[in-house]
């Protein structure tokens, strides 16, 4: 699906076409899908109404999470739309798009896109990532939903699920016992990875209560892609008006790889990954040059004298892992990322199966259609079979891609 209004190349052209699988690209159900649950679930997410004067989109679910002006009662309210209209239903649904791009929910579609872009398979990550998209905080309304975005996901893409790897919701709200269950299920059905926000309020992953979700993902082969949300929604500067806020983007940058490093601490110095030897956790879109810096630290604060007893001293439990932290990272942890030459340059400190490329396809910071270009960039100088095992090879053994 070549758009006519694309730039023909922002970063120049690149010598090599290489086979790229993305580790981080979105995608949504349709709105009209809720039409399926029950009126008293649908009010409570994404849904359309259909009003005498025209058809308007519900968003409750981003309503609750606006809290700059009135932008929340705005979204309550509703906006008038054409459900005809399917590449904007599309960029409505997935959210955050370039303007060039025109986005398909459907194979097809995709498959005209990744081909402009040499991207051979995709890792569908859908908008039940942020917090509160799990079908509001009532048990019964998550679960429904949950299974009808995962019900979705199975029935479009089952005849391509060697090409593309959607993703499983689960109803957090309902608690672990329903969300293994829903995992079991989903997972049956073809799905993966499990997607959940990257930090949950009030429930950080090192609880052991998470732990039986954690050992399901591990037998049922299932990783699990935290993927950037929470930390941004932390973040203080998000109440900020951004013509008042100098810095801008690049403070969200910063501060996700500031915040993605403890979050890196809570599964490894809890005793997540020892505990679970199988799990694989994948940070998405939530940069790599962090991990080397990450991996020193927790090695040198683990075996420090002076550090361990400056934990004790202020009461702190102190890790006994068996081994350093640094071999149960390179074991069953991996970073997404799209421009990090950073990450490159340290690939070998964290290892080569750390790494793992995307394109955020087709959202703002995409590096659609341009990503065999920026690619060569960033890789400049590197061995081409070290090139594809970042760009293709760790991502098709860790999703079970066949392309």
């Amino acid at each position: 699906m070549a758009q006519p209004n694309a730039p023909i190349s922002r970063y120049g052209t690149a010598s090599k076409q290489r086979r790229l699988i993305s580790t981080d690209s979105h995608i949504a159900v349709p709105f009209h899908v809720a039409d399926e649950l029950p009126e008293k679930f649908r009010k409570q997410v994404p849904h359309l109404d259909r009003r005498a004067d025209g058809v308007y989109l519900m968003r409750p679910d981003m309503a609750t999470m606006m809290s700059i002006e009135d932008a929340g009662s705005q979204l309550l309210a509703g906006m008038k739309v054409d459900p005809d209209d399917e590449a904007t239903m599309a960029r409505l649904a997935i959210g955050n798009s370039q303007s060039h791009i025109q986005p398909s929910l459907y194979p097809k579609g995709r498959l005209a896109d990744m081909e402009r872009d040499g991207v051979v398979g995709e890792v569908l990550l859908g908008q039940a990532a942020a917090v509160g998209f799990f079908g509001g905080n009532d048990p019964e309304t998550s679960i429904a939903w949950c299974q009808l975005n995962n019900d979705w996901y199975a029935d479009t893409y089952k005849d391509y699920l060697g090409q593309f790897s959607p993703s499983i919701i689960l109803p957090v709200p309902a608690g672990i016992d329903a969300c293994v269950k829903e995992l079991v299920r989903a997972a049956g059905l073809g799905l993966r990875p499990l997607l959940m926000p990257d930090v949950l309020p009030r429930k950080p992953w090192f609880l052991r209560e998470w732990d039986p979700l954690w050992e399901a993902c591990a037998s049922l082969n299932v990783p699990v892609a935290l993927h950037i949300s929470g930390t941004g929604m932390l973040m203080p500067w998000v109440t900020i008006k951004p013509e008042e806020n100098p810095a801008g983007s690049l403070n969200t940058w910063i501060g996700m790889a500031g915040h993605t490093s403890e979050l890196l601490g809570m599964f490894v110095n809890s005793g997540v990954l020892e505990r679970h030897p199988d799990l694989q956790i994948v940070f998405t879109e939530l940069h790599a040059g962090w991990l080397a810096w990450a991996m020193h630290l927790y090695d040198h604060y683990t075996t420090d004298p002076v550090n361990r007893n400056q934990a004790i001293h202020f009461g702190y439990p102190v890790t006994n892992l068996k081994e350093l932290p640094s071999y149960y990272i390179k074991r069953q942890v991996k970073c997404s990322f799209l421009w990090d030459p950073m990450a490159i340059k340290t690939r070998h400190e964290v290892g080569l199966d750390c790494l793992m490329w995307s394109n955020d396809y087709p959202h703002t910071e995409s590096m659609w259609p341009d990503s065999q270009a920026l690619i060569e960039k960033q890789f400049a100088g590197v061995p081409e079979e070290e090139i594809t095992q970042l760009v293709y090879e760790n991502a098709k053994k860790l999703y079970r891609f066949t392309v």
